[in-house]
């Protein structure tokens, strides 16, 4: 087993400079924190977190609430970027995945004051507005993928006007002048925003609005969302006539390829697809791969983790740029 012996000889350093480090003292010589760290990382070297937690007023523990975040796979990077700061600051990360059914909010608070936690990253499967129990002002509380009415806590959320401005661009940058958008459902926040940076993208290109045709095609009929996606898009296909379609999400975009390979359309040649996610598994089904801007859930939750860990107090709402991953399908 790994002692903090080890580490400060690995390092070079004395053992009170490693253990200044493992309990986060701010007075620390960077070039030795830096060294402590490589060292605790090739090591493996865990500290002792109940000793810890009796030598400290701090807990080490640091909140993550997930609303029903566990539900879609490509969200588990909001934890990931949270996590791999955890990992790298000596901190516990307590996940508690809420939802209305199984855990209130208010439970999961309760359970994190328990365990004496320093700060809360509360993080939503989509980005939306939402309402916090008035508990979350007695721990410093930062919001992940969502926002709060009131602005009363820190936030980022995802650039989603500017990242369908950027796809939408680079779509008419390569000649495609005719574009169909088909939008997730405009009760979201993200088709609203997504919906307006299509649009700007046209103004700024100077690009004839006629050439453009936006249609929400994820229907919510009053039971559950379903997507109509693959009909539409076959409609717009013979009427419309666009050079290239903008997907609300990747899911759809494989939906539009099913079409375009049904109407013997070559995608990346005859016509051009991109879409917004980037879910892992998307590219391996689909050929040519698909273009897509990929969400910025990983840097949300480092950022998150960062507000905590730096101690801030100002209610900022940071916007989160995603990435454009250039692939062939336009």
């Amino acid at each position: 087993m790994v002692t903090i012996k080890d580490v400060a000889a690995h390092a070079g350093v004395a053992f009170k400079t490693v253990s200044r480090v493992v309990n986060n003292d701010p007075t620390v010589k960077s070039k030795n924190r830096e060294k402590v760290l490589k060292s605790i990382e090739e090591l493996g070297y865990r500290p002792n977190r109940a000793a810890q937690m009796t030598r400290r007023k701090k807990s080490g523990v640091v909140g993550f609430i997930a609303d029903e975040l566990l539900r879609v796979p490509y969200t588990f990077d909001l934890i990931r970027g949270a996590q791999d700061l955890a990992w790298k600051y000596n901190k516990e990360l307590m996940v508690l995945n809420v939802n209305v059914n199984k855990f209130s909010v208010e439970g999961a608070v309760n359970h994190l004051f328990e365990h004496r936690a320093e700060g809360i990253i509360y993080a939503a499967m989509y980005h939306r507005e939402v309402t916090l129990p008035p508990q979350f002002s007695d721990v410093p509380t930062v919001l992940a993928n969502c926002y709060d009415s009131k602005d009363a806590y820190p936030s980022i959320v995802p650039d989603e006007q500017e990242a369908a401005r950027e796809i939408t661009t680079s779509m008419l940058s390569k000649g495609y002048k005719r574009i169909a958008f088909l939008n997730l459902n405009e009760s979201i926040i993200a088709a609203r925003l997504r919906k307006k940076g299509v649009e700007q993208a046209f103004a700024d290109a100077n690009e004839p609005q006629d050439n453009l045709i936006i249609e929400s095609v994820i229907i919510d009929d009053g039971h559950k969302e379903h997507s109509i996606a693959r009909k539409r898009a076959a409609e717009l296909i013979k009427s419309f006539k666009p050079d290239a379609i903008l997907c609300g999400q990747d899911p759809m975009a494989v939906e539009v390829y099913f079409v375009a390979q049904a109407l013997g359309l070559q995608v990346g040649k005859d016509i051009g697809i991109g879409s917004f996610d980037d879910w892992d598994i998307i590219p391996s089904l689909v050929q040519p791969g698909l273009t897509t801007m990929a969400l910025p859930h990983y840097e949300m939750g480092q950022w998150a983790f960062n507000y905590l860990l730096e101690e801030r107090t100002d209610k900022v709402k940071e916007a989160a740029r995603f990435t454009l991953v250039s692939r062939h399908s336009f």
